[in-house]
């Protein structure tokens, strides 16, 4: 697999407010999971699973009431049909998308017992493209600026809180100005077990740090971590250089290293693996519709794109926020549309996207149009 790289609530929701909370897993639910691991290997050796995947898929959606899942389907959409130069072309008339590439709302959800707010801890944006084998990873800084309908301005993470999966989902379609076709949940803390079942992952730790809640110490440089070193990096802002932007890196690199450890296993490995990974996640997707893309990734050989929408640190009224760099996030969304390297500003981007004004419109966003002082005044971005 090649790996490309590229270069909060608590102000606006009472405490004690009512918002979106995980439902939590039980032993019938995880059990559950676990039988996802062999409908796939089945379905990999072509053999018939029907009987079984309606059962199955509940376990999938576990983490969702049924209000919750009806809210989801509404505001997940198909990818966008075929663009062409020409409006008048027998092209732009077509209803059939363009490539099989289509994009997933991944959220790290950070609710604790007895919580009533669940923060996206993660906000990553996915382009998955199973035909090219390539996978375009882009994170959004948890305190991204934007408007939330009924809310006023917040930070990105409150989304989920307010709106559940199916607000999260609105509010990052608005900002990178695609749409929405798949939304997955992730819970790092239970990422360890699988973590582990693979032998651990190997990852490039840029930066050594000793974590200040579990204690534990990554040097700098290339290494397979265990789980619980895996979610130390993955959960880590206070040790390090950039906080939050160097926490969203890390939890990109490791979904990558995962990915790559998932697609190497062979067949008789994946009961277990898929099981373990279907204890981690809550999503839309159905059991046929993760064996059928994890299976043509397999096949096609995986690319994986990763970067971060360009951004800086501002304060405004007291409260920490992160400003959106309009014309970088722009072109950058253009860039990933086209399934290129999101990083190589000498790509030349071609006219469909190009002229598609709705790519990287942040129409949600809330931080200042100009920004030039601000980025040279933060001293860092992300991009």
């Amino acid at each position: 697999m090649k790996e490309v790289l590229a270069g909060g609530v608590e102000e606006g929701v009472a405490e004690g407010a009512q918002g979106y909370v995980p439902v939590q897993w039980t032993r019938k639910k995880i059990a559950l999971a676990v039988a996802i691991g062999a409908v796939v290997a089945a379905l990999s050796l072509g053999c018939a699973a029907a009987l079984y995947v309606h059962t199955i898929d509940l376990a999938l959606t576990g983490g969702m009431d049924a209000e919750q899942q009806d809210e989801l389907a509404e505001a997940l959409q198909p990818p966008k049909p075929k663009r062409a130069a020409s409006a008048d072309s027998a092209a732009a008339e077509s209803a059939e998308p363009e490539s099989s590439a289509y994009y997933v709302a991944i959220l790290g959800c950070d609710a604790r017992p007895h919580e009533t707010i669940a923060r996206s801890d993660v906000t990553m944006l996915a382009r998955i493209d199973t035909e090219e084998g390539t996978v375009h990873l882009i994170s959004v800084p948890r305190d991204m600026m934007v408007e939330i309908d009924g809310h006023g301005t917040q930070k990105i993470n409150a989304a989920l809180a307010f709106g559940g999966p199916a607000g999260a989902v609105r509010s990052l379609s608005a900002f990178a100005g695609v749409p929405i076709t798949h939304y997955v949940e992730l819970r790092f803390e239970q990422l360890v077990e699988l973590v582990d079942r693979l032998g651990g992952v190997t990852v490039n730790v840029p930066e050594g740090f000793t974590s200040d809640t579990s204690g534990i110490t990554l040097a700098t440089g290339e290494q397979t971590l265990n789980g619980e070193q895996a979610l130390a990096f993955a959960r880590e802002r206070h040790a390090v250089s950039s906080g939050d932007f160097s926490r969203a890196a890390a939890q990109r690199t490791i979904i990558k290293a995962i990915a790559d450890e998932v697609l190497a296993a062979p067949p008789t490995e994946m009961p277990s693996l898929v099981g373990s990974l279907a204890s981690c996640v809550t999503t839309d997707y159905t059991v046929a519709e993760l064996a059928d893309a994890a299976l043509a990734l397999k096949d096609s050989g995986l690319t994986v794109y990763s970067a971060a929408c360009p951004s800086y640190s501002f304060g405004q009224n007291g409260i920490s926020y992160v400003g959106t760099m309009y014309d970088e996030w722009r072109t950058m969304m253009q860039r990933v549309d086209a399934g290129l390297d999101p990083a190589d500003e000498s790509a030349e981007v071609p006219e469909p996207q190009a002229s598609d004004e709705e790519l990287g419109a942040a129409t949600n966003a809330r931080s200042p149009r100009d920004y030039a002082g601000r980025v040279d005044q933060a001293g860092f971005k992300d991009n």
